[in-house]
């Protein structure tokens, strides 16, 4: 049976359809229509007043709805991921804390059990990523101190077991030995993003030559431009935006990166190299006050986000990607296609999955967001079967 949604406005890659119509058939975008015709022996979907969008993908989220995917749990996993398909999020990768490799295995297993339940109608667990523990600890964040590690031949080892699973890691490049193993670790298909870095302009402009593609949360726990001597030099932070190959992540909250330093990125980078993701903890979905606990360390939620107990460091965000795209349009005053690109086709590109996910093109996964004039999600499609809240 097709699923025929008329009347609407469709934001493909390149246009935006005024009043178009899309036929989903067997999960798959099979036909985009530029004006509305006549379907018989379908479901009918009238999207009148609404937009269809790409589904959103996130590439950097520890949890949500009290749910930790360190926890190593699948309870954990499919938790969080029930709880990010009413956000709109159609493609998942829950992110691991730095943590003892012991617990990070756990975890890992958890994911991948949570990938083998995979199944139209609900959101896509389509790996993980390892926010660690291979960081430096300078600018830890409020990660896990303790589990912070060099990388060494026994870590490649573990990449290697679990390549089917691991798509991402977030590894400071300046740190011992970290930088040589990063061919190797591209060469087992893994992306692998530069974060948690004290590194200088010219180490980022290596790593890159090495194989990284990406900047993991730009802003946030890197370097930046520092006095040395009667000279300055640049970090981490200017090597994200003004290195044209690479791919620069940005938690879009309004509460990790100001407003203006966002406008700063996007004039920088573009709609086609700056992806936003939620990087959100299991204390998505609470409220003003409450206490958590994850990888050892305590955060409290206080106006709109995550802090450490001592309230010197931001932690990972409380906003799924609905919410980001919506200050981002409204608040910041991108423009919205644009921002349809950062929370989806960007990302795809950049995770390698652009064959089959991150915009509504003929052949690709009906991965397709219906959302109003405010872009509230209204309903989602997941490989062309909607979820029945």
């Amino acid at each position: 049976m097709q699923t025929y949604i008329t009347n609407i406005n469709i934001y493909t890659e390149k246009e935006i359809i005024r009043n178009g119509a899309i036929t989903i058939e067997n999960g798959i975008i099979s036909e985009i229509h530029t004006l509305p015709i006549q379907k018989k022996h379908a479901i009918i979907v009238d999207g009148k007043n609404l937009s269809a969008i790409p589904g959103y993908i996130d590439t950097h989220c520890h949890g949500g709805d009290g749910f930790d995917c360190n926890d190593g749990t699948l309870e954990s996993v499919t938790g969080m991921r029930d709880f990010y398909s009413q956000h709109g999020v159609t493609s998942l990768y829950p992110t691991l804390a730095a943590n003892h490799i012991s617990a990070t295995i756990e975890g890992i297993k958890a994911i991948h059990m949570a990938m083998q339940q995979n199944k139209p109608g609900q959101t896509e667990i389509c790996g993980t990523h390892l926010e660690g523990p291979f960081l430096n600890k300078t600018f830890k964040g409020s990660q896990a101190e303790d589990a912070i590690i060099p990388l060494s031949d026994e870590h490649l080892l573990l990449f290697a077991t679990y390549k089917d699973i691991i798509k991402r890691t977030t590894i400071a490049p300046e740190v011992e030995n970290n930088i040589n193993y990063f061919p190797a670790l591209k060469d087992l298909g893994i992306q692998l993003s530069i974060g948690h870095s004290c590194a200088e302009y010219k180490d980022v402009l290596y790593a890159v030559e090495k194989g990284a593609t990406s900047i993991t949360h730009l802003y946030n726990a890197m370097s930046q431009t520092r006095k040395v001597g009667p000279f300055r030099i640049g970090g981490v932070l200017e090597a994200g935006l003004t290195i044209d190959s690479i791919y620069a992540e940005m938690i879009a909250d309004g509460y990790h990166v100001p407003d203006e330093s966002m406008i700063i990125a996007y004039r920088c980078k573009g709609a086609d190299k700056l992806f936003i993701c939620s990087d959100a903890s299991h204390a998505a979905g609470g409220v003003h006050g409450d206490v958590i606990h994850t990888c050892g360390v305590t955060f409290v939620i206080e106006n709109g986000v995550v802090m450490n107990s001592e309230r010197t460091s931001l932690a990972s965000s409380i906003t799924p990607l609905d919410q980001m795209v919506r200050h981002l349009i409204f608040k910041t005053c991108l423009p919205a296609f644009d921002v349809v690109k950062m929370a989806s086709t960007t990302t795809a590109k950049m995770m390698g999955i652009n064959d089959r996910k991150g915009s509504i093109s003929i052949g690709k996964d009906a991965d397709i967001n219906l959302v109003d004039n405010e872009f509230n999600v209204i309903r989602t499609f997941f490989r062309g079967v909607e979820k029945q809240q």
